[in-house]
């Protein structure tokens, strides 16, 4: 096709030609002659013979016929493609069956063999390690747990046995852990006796600080308070709720002091100290620390720490802290009692107690 312009009538024609032209710039360049002719080869002869087909524009007639018989191609492409899927499509529904009943067996071998291998005696319980207990034997620590030799590692459920481990009285924290291929390893934090109580039917049972019965035994510890006025102690693991004011009080002393406290008795939330040796045959203790309830510990425990210091390693009958910033000392004879102000409140020369009479 080509543009020619006819400028007389401003308009613009459009020719269409079956060859290419002659002249102009889509004109086809003179090329060899063919080589039926005698001439040169040209490069049409070059190409293969699929190649060398007529081109619509050289020979409308013989295009069209090509052009048809690359549609009839694409046609009988199409139904290649249409019936190899139909085929596909009927074989695909035992394909699918056969890769589902192989996707089948492997998970239930795998499952088989790591079900046979972690009950086997390759993954048992051969050890188990038991740390941070002195009072309770690696015996109790793995019966109170639930683990025995044999066991598979598999079937040993940590958090059950810490659990189990944390109800025995002596524990306060427990850790289980499963090393692998047969090793328990248990950490065991355990608890601290800091009081003891007498049981009416006999003997003692020791108390921590939160009032927990970690065991009984035939006689009294030594060096630990006993807890009076308390009631009846229940059996090791529970607790003795109303022993605990007490209890809150021994726990809040300094060591110093707190070794030389023989008792703590109870008289509702009122707690009474007794520090020293008894004197005479009725058994009366040496001396009398009256704390009251288990408030402004901190007040009251700065407040005894004083008059212990100043009355020194006299006898005295009282101290009296019930209220910090008047703290009295009662002598073991008393007269008159006498008031020692609290640090920073009264004179700088506190009155002297006065030495006892004997």
């Amino acid at each position: 096709m080509s543009r020619r312009e006819d400028r007389t009538q401003r308009r613009v024609s459009v020719v269409r030609h079956t060859r290419p032209p002659s002249a102009g710039r889509f004109a086809r360049r003179p090329g060899p002659e063919r080589r039926g002719s005698g001439g040169p080869e040209g490069w049409r002869d070059r190409l293969p013979a699929a190649l060398r087909r007529p081109l619509a524009w050289q020979a409308p007639v013989a295009g069209r016929a090509v052009a048809g018989a690359g549609k009839a191609a694409a046609r009988c492409g199409i139904s290649a493609t249409r019936s190899l899927r139909d085929r596909l499509q009927r074989g695909m529904p035992q394909t699918l069956i056969g890769r589902v009943l192989a996707a089948v067996a492997a998970i239930a071998l795998f499952t088989g063999a790591t079900w046979t291998t972690s009950r086997s005696a390759l993954l048992d319980v051969d050890h188990i390690q038991v740390t941070g207990g002195s009072v309770v034997t690696p015996d109790q620590a793995a019966v109170g747990a639930g683990l025995r030799h044999g066991q598979p590692m598999m079937s040993v459920d940590t958090a059950a046995a810490a659990r189990h481990l944390r109800q025995l009285p002596w524990v306060d924290t427990a850790v289980v852990e499963r090393a692998f291929p047969n090793t328990v390893r248990i950490r065991l934090t355990e608890r601290t006796a800091s009081a003891t109580a007498a049981r009416p039917a006999g003997g003692w049972v020791l108390l921590d600080r939160t009032g927990r019965v970690l065991g009984e035994r035939p006689d009294k510890a030594a060096g630990l308070p006993e807890v009076s006025g308390a009631g009846d102690t229940p059996a090791p693991g529970s607790y003795l709720d109303s022993a605990r004011p007490a209890i809150q009080v021994v726990t809040a002393l300094p060591d110093a002091v707190r070794r030389q406290v023989t008792s703590a008795a109870l008289d509702g939330e009122s707690v009474t100290l007794h520090m020293g040796s008894t004197r005479g045959s009725g058994g009366v203790p040496q001396t009398e620390i009256r704390i009251g309830p288990p408030t402004q510990l901190a007040a009251k425990v700065a407040a005894l720490s004083v008059l212990l210091e100043r009355v020194g390693g006299r006898s005295v009958a009282v101290l009296d802290v019930r209220v910090p910033q008047a703290p009295v000392v009662v002598p073991t004879a008393p007269t008159a009692a006498t008031s020692i102000p609290a640090p920073g409140r009264g004179a700088t020369a506190p009155p002297s107690p006065g030495k006892p009479r004997d």
